[in-house]
């Protein structure tokens, strides 16, 4: 194998590493949206329902206080989920550049060497 063969192949396996490395942690993101899906809709559920209860302890100034303090978590909580769901998508489209850029690389060497050398003046 000549030295740009070997280069092709080491860029080649260097993105299957990558593709595996995203992959790997593509899935752990979607399972660790899905393991807690459930835990958060019974949060918004319990915040939905003490909002528009008309029991007088649940709607004193400290415990609307305490559920405009719960929403703000649970909105941290969904924005982080959010980015986390981005930063693999980002992954995933920075994987598929690469992949292109090799492939066009390896066209424009093809191309190269395919063409006769420039004569000598």
């Amino acid at each position: 194998m000549d030295a740009s063969q070997l280069e092709r192949v080491q860029s080649q396996y260097a993105s299957v590493q990558l593709v595996d490395g995203a992959n790997v942690n593509a899935m752990a993101t979607i399972g660790s949206l899905r393991g807690s899906a459930q835990n958060i809709q019974t949060q918004i559920g319990n915040l939905e329902q003490d909002s528009f209860s008309n029991d007088s302890g649940l709607n004193s100034e400290v415990s609307v206080l305490n559920k405009i303090n719960a929403a703000g978590v649970l909105t941290l909580r969904t924005l982080q989920d959010s980015n986390k769901l981005l930063a693999s998508l980002l992954e995933q489209q920075t994987i598929v550049a690469k992949q292109q850029r090799d492939a066009t690389t390896n066209a424009i060497n093809a191309d190269i060497s395919g063409r006769p050398a420039w004569p000598e003046i």
